[in-house]
């Protein structure tokens, strides 16, 4: 049987030609859009407190792993226009935050501190100029964590697990360095609402999960009993044809709470090196 006489088999590849067509433009259009993606790793020293687990401050060595997407979103924007970021005012960003620390008190006890948080924003930019812009919006932030004291034998550990509403802020300044285009960005973030959980004070986390003795363990956050923040002033050198750049940068974490009597204080400050680069959205 002859396939090309056939018009079915004519009418399967005039379709598939279409749609490769269709396909080819597609990506022809979206070709320039862009996406970042930078990773970072840094060392530093953290304040640690936790009176549920022992009255005296922990203070040691801490990393910090970070990794951040970012993705222009093509709202309000003329379809003739590529979705970059010079182009778009509003932007997605989403980041993956890992800490570790180890503490010691002056009485010689030892206190272990995890902690991951999963952070997404909404990001508006209000003020654009050639060499400078800045940007505002919200953030949903879920983390999770906790501390652990070697020297406790009846409640050695605390539970940290919050989800925090916030606002963050962000700046940018481009200059000329050595025939190089370097960019000098702080971005800033603060919580304002959200929920915790928080055991009652002397109470055990055996008698909150195994005895089911759980009333009262969420509760409603506010600046008033969460202070949760991070700062970070960072420097990009870029490395090649702006396709990825180095990012130097220092950072600053607080999460300070009183839940249920129970306060404890988080604060560290961290040096990082980071890589980001830059790709085309398909």
């Amino acid at each position: 049987m002859n396939r090309s006489a056939n018009p079915s088999f004519k009418s399967i590849r005039i379709i598939l030609l279409t749609l490769g067509v269709c396909l080819l433009q597609n990506l022809h259009a979206q070709s320039r859009d862009q996406k970042s993606l930078d990773w970072q790793l840094g060392a530093g020293n953290t304040y640690l407190y936790d009176d549920y687990l022992s009255p005296l401050p922990h203070e040691g060595a801490s990393l910090l792993f970070s990794s951040t997407g970012t993705k222009p979103l093509k709202w309000n924007l003329p379809d003739s226009l590529d979705r970059s970021f010079e182009n778009v005012k509003w932007t997605n960003q989403s980041n993956f935050t890992l800490n570790a620390v180890y503490g010691q008190s002056l009485a010689g006890s030892n206190m272990f501190h995890g902690n991951i948080e999963l952070k997404n924003s909404l990001i508006r930019k209000v003020i654009y100029r050639p060499t400078w812009s800045a940007s505002t919006g919200p953030y949903l932030l879920l983390g999770g964590g906790g501390r652990y004291c070697l020297q406790n034998g009846n409640n050695p550990g605390s539970l940290d697990i919050y989800l925090d509403f916030g606002l963050t802020v962000s700046t940018n300044y481009q200059f000329n360095f050595w025939k190089k285009q370097l960019k000098l960005t702080y971005q800033g973030s603060l919580a304002l609402s959200g929920l915790a959980f928080s055991p009652e004070y002397a109470e055990s986390y055996y008698e909150i999960f195994y005895l089911k003795n759980n009333k009262n363990i969420l509760k409603y956050t506010h600046p008033l009993n969460n202070q949760h923040w991070m700062q970070q002033l960072s420097l990009d050198v870029p490395l090649s044809h702006r396709k990825s750049s180095l990012r130097l940068s220092v950072r600053n974490d607080g999460h300070i709470t009183l839940f249920n009597n129970i306060r404890t204080r988080i604060l560290s400050t961290h040096f990082s090196v980071g890589y980001i680069r830059y790709f085309k959205i398909l």
